[in-house]
């Protein structure tokens, strides 16, 4: 039962394992029963009619959530679901392939008594010795891991399939398995599951009991379900039809009436029957009802077909001595054949008039094909043929032969008139990512340019595009007299990431001699790169060697140059400055004096310029650290939390690698003076 409330079993579950295993791929007969509960509207929420009285123990409830104890007849679980999402998001009932088909929803109660979900009498007779499969479809609706989550275990629903005979005698009965609850909603969705009991009518049989039951429920969790699709079928051998000179596959095929063609089809019957009968049907009312053609009672069938119509075609099969029972034989897949007449109902149209440099733009609807001619050598065989940026010339009677799915043809025109102007825009081109190239249109009294993105006005008509991706513009051009028309211009950005020169390297240089590393760290794909040093050296590596300097007195900087161009021959150029100092030398100051005046206000490592991977810690007298860092700019103030530190001897110690990779590590102390 789902009402939105933590469920419990307050009973042992009982496991009951039946007879019954999935559908198999058998031949079947035209139903002799069935209940498919209908066909629904593309609203969710409608709900179908409910069953006739006694047909179901359970109440009708008209809202797509019964209550516990009743059913409802539904096309889906809602999306928002019922009950705080107890139940699974089943979209759509058995038969996937029809749309909008209703199903039999129910939610469970508690009862110690076994109840009905649905009987119903058959009046059909069953030829003696046929063979016949009852079966119908269920899912659980519950979405809950059953035996991890149901207090004491969970309530699967389980249920007797019975038949009886119209004097309440047994044809046959079992009992499905649980149908387990889902823990999580499955990867391919949602499917019911098909349960059947297959039995042979070993006497004349006219009339049957059909019913499926629930068996006892005591507990309240994982127990609601839904049913669809309850049949009695005629079961046999496969029998198969295509049409001949046609693929296999081919189902549904479409002559003209004014050919009178032949149309032949071929069928096959497995092997089942002592002796085999055949009798070809056909419907023209879209399977509603199938009548026997006279002496269609080979493999073969083929006819004339000279009336406009729709039939489909099915052939059967059975033992000669009951053919003429519809219920004792199987019945091939069915093809359909459409019969046309001249085209009917289509439309012809265009767009016109429209401005010279617009699409004309021409509509045909309700037809299987179309083939136009028109001024100017026009020639098109597609629904809806354009004439892109269309000029004064093109204005006239456009004809068009309008086709049937089977070939039946009828002549047809209509009349375009053009006026107005005639835009053009340009250039298309290609520039690399963060460029940018001025686009232009042809004259006229106002711009509109579309999208917006990457240019710098929308409404000139000459606006400068700097996309950050492959565009195509689309500006639209009016003149004075209201008339406008569009064009394209598309901007091409040649590579995906930009060409971004970047130098990764020595920043510092230490007088009078001294040497710098440098790695190429662009952004792109990078087909070509030239270094510029500073020092006479250039190089066209990623990973260029070690560079040296003697440093005349007077050199403050030297500036190192990287160009770069990627893949699409986009460019970038980048600079770094490497300032020269005049001591190198890495030392910590003995005292330090934190008192604001500007000198000596600070503790920490001096000139480390090429020091990497440093630590900087300092320690009061009790060991315990008061300041560190790793970026020896950052000094100590003589200040911990906000708190000032007491006058006295401090010790260090300083970590770090050298210019050479080696690891240098030094101790000492300072005294903080206040």
């Amino acid at each position: 039962m789902s009402n939105g409330f933590k469920k419990y079993c307050l009973l042992l579950f009982i496991f009951i394992t039946g007879q019954m295993v999935v559908i198999a791929q058998d031949g079947f007969g035209p139903p002799v029963f069935k209940q498919d509960f209908g066909v629904g509207t593309p609203d969710p929420s409608t709900v179908g009619t409910p069953l006739p009285a006694g047909k179901t123990y359970f109440s009708f409830s008209n809202s797509v959530c019964p209550p516990p104890g009743s059913y409802t007849i539904v096309r889906r679980v809602p999306v928002a679901n019922c009950f705080n999402n107890e139940w699974i998001g089943l979209s759509h009932d058995n038969n996937v392939f029809v749309d909008y088909g209703m199903m039999m929803m129910v939610n469970v109660n508690s009862d110690i008594n076994n109840r009905v979900v649905y009987v119903d009498t058959v009046n059909q007779t069953l030829c003696p010795g046929g063979k016949y499969r009852f079966s119908a479809a269920y899912i659980n609706l519950d979405l809950i891991d059953g035996l991890g989550q149901c207090t004491n275990g969970p309530d699967y629903p389980f249920f007797e399939m019975r038949l009886e005979d119209g004097s309440g005698n047994l044809i046959v009965k079992d009992t499905t398995p649980p149908f387990s609850s889902y823990a999580a909603p499955p990867l391919m969705g949602y499917k019911f599951s098909e349960y059947f009991i297959d039995f042979t009518a070993t006497v004349p049989i006219n009339k049957m009991i059909l019913k499926i039951t629930l068996l006892r429920h005591i507990c309240e969790c994982a127990e609601d379900f839904a049913i669809d699709d309850i049949q009695i079928r005629p079961l046999g051998p496969d029998a198969t039809i295509t049409f001949d000179s046609d693929l296999p596959t081919t189902i549904v095929k479409a002559v003209c009436f004014q050919n009178n063609s032949i149309v032949s089809m071929t069928g096959t019957i497995e092997d089942y029957y002592t002796n085999t009968a055949l009798q070809w049907q056909q419907s023209t009312n879209n399977g509603a009802t199938w009548t026997d053609i006279p002496g269609a009672i080979s493999f073969t069938y083929s006819s004339i077909f000279s009336v406009p119509d729709t039939f489909l075609f099915r052939l059967t099969g059975g033992e000669a001595a009951t053919i003429s029972n519809p219920n004792c034989r199987v019945a091939s897949n069915v093809l359909k054949l459409e019969v046309d007449g001249l085209p009917k109902n289509y439309t012809i149209t265009n767009n016109s008039p429209v401005c010279s440099g617009q699409d004309l733009k021409f509509e045909g609807s309700g037809a299987a094909a179309y083939n136009w001619t028109g001024p100017n050598g026009f020639h098109d065989n597609i629904a809806t043929p354009h004439i892109f940026f269309s000029a004064l010339a093109d204005s006239g009677w456009y004809y068009v032969d309008v086709f049937s799915r089977g070939g039946c043809v009828k002549r047809d025109s209509t009349h375009a008139t053009i006026i107005g102007t005639d835009v053009h825009a340009g250039p298309d081109t290609g520039i690399c990512k963060g460029n940018s190239v001025r686009l232009h249109a042809s004259a006229g009294a106002t711009y509109e340019w579309i999208p917006s993105a990457g240019l710098s006005s929308t409404n000139v008509s000459s606006p400068t595009a700097k996309p950050d991706v492959t565009t195509e513009y689309t500006v639209k051009v009016t003149d004075s007299h209201g008339c406008n028309d569009t064009a394209k211009v598309q901007v091409m950005i040649l590579n995906k990431v930009a060409a971004k020169a970047i130098i990764s390297g020595t920043e510092h240089l230490c007088r009078l001699y001294d040497s710098a590393s440098f790695k190429d760290v662009s952004a792109g794909i990078i087909a070509h790169r030239e270094w510029d040093f500073g020092n006479g050296i250039s190089d066209t590596t990623i990973n260029p060697a070690i560079q040296y300097y003697t440093i005349p007195s007077s050199q403050e900087f030297y500036i190192v140059r990287l160009a770069v161009r990627d893949t699409a021959d986009c460019a970038d150029t980048a600079y770094q400055v490497m300032r020269v100092e005049d001591n190198c030398y890495i030392a910590v100051p003995t005292a330090f004096t934190p008192n604001g005046d500007g000198l000596n206000d600070e503790l920490g490592p001096l000139n480390a310029y090429k020091a990497t991977d440093l630590v900087f810690r300092i320690y009061n007298r009790h060991g315990q650290v008061v300041f560190e860092t790793k970026d020896w700019t950052r000094k100590w103030n003589g200040t911990k939390g906000g708190i000032k530190m007491d006058s006295g001897v401090y010790v260090w110690t300083l970590n770090y690698l050298d210019a050479s990779h080696r690891r240098i590590q030094l101790k000492g102390t300072s005294v903080l003076i206040r």
